[in-house]
């Protein structure tokens, strides 16, 4: 990537962030004498009004910069990396638990330090399958995989994958009958 390619994307993302910045409002679509306008007023004939798309949050502008500073990281040393990966989402809370954040500022490198302590019964495991159950979850997904696998295709390996997908189905159906359960179809 060259300067003038560079200073491109940097004027794009300007651009970009800088139209972020302003408060999003109403647009006005009028017709007067014939010609369309639009302007942040109301028509006086009281035309069309469409709606400005939403600002991104600044939790997207943050990943937005990062991404944007990785891009660029990775153009300056030819080096790749992958973006971090977002955590997921807490598990879900049991009724009468509780979350106390707390924040902590320090003086050290990581200048913010955020603990989080759940309070209350823990989320239960849920129930493990019993045999049955389990070979009708592995025979709908073999199903499943067989069906998307009677698409024609050129792949050389196509018919391979096939053939194993109808071995899958026709072990899964000895066990169930070995272990007297009814597959479900």
């Amino acid at each position: 990537m060259n300067g003038r390619e560079t200073r491109a994307i940097g004027v794009m993302l300007a651009a970009l962030f800088g139209a972020t910045a302003a408060q999003a409002q109403d647009v006005h679509k009028c017709t007067v004498n014939g010609s369309v306008t639009y302007q942040s007023t109301p028509c006086p004939s009281g035309d069309v009004v469409l709606q400005a798309p939403p600002t991104p949050s600044e939790q997207e502008q943050r990943q937005a910069r990062s991404d944007q500073y990785r891009q660029q990281f990775q153009a300056a040393t030819g080096r790749i990396f992958r973006p971090v990966p977002v955590p997921p989402p807490p598990p879900p809370m049991v009724a009468g638990a509780s979350t106390t954040t707390t924040i902590i500022v320090s003086q050290g490198p990581k200048r913010v330090i955020i603990r989080q302590v759940r309070t209350g019964a823990p989320t239960p495991a849920p129930k493990p399958l019993t045999n049955c159950e389990k070979l009708n979850q592995d025979n709908e997904e073999a199903q499943d995989r067989h069906t998307q696998l009677r698409a024609p295709s050129e792949l050389a390996s196509h018919d391979e994958l096939l053939k194993k997908s109808e071995a899958d189905i026709a072990r899964i159906a000895q066990l169930a009958s070995a272990s007297h359960c009814n597959l479900k179809h």
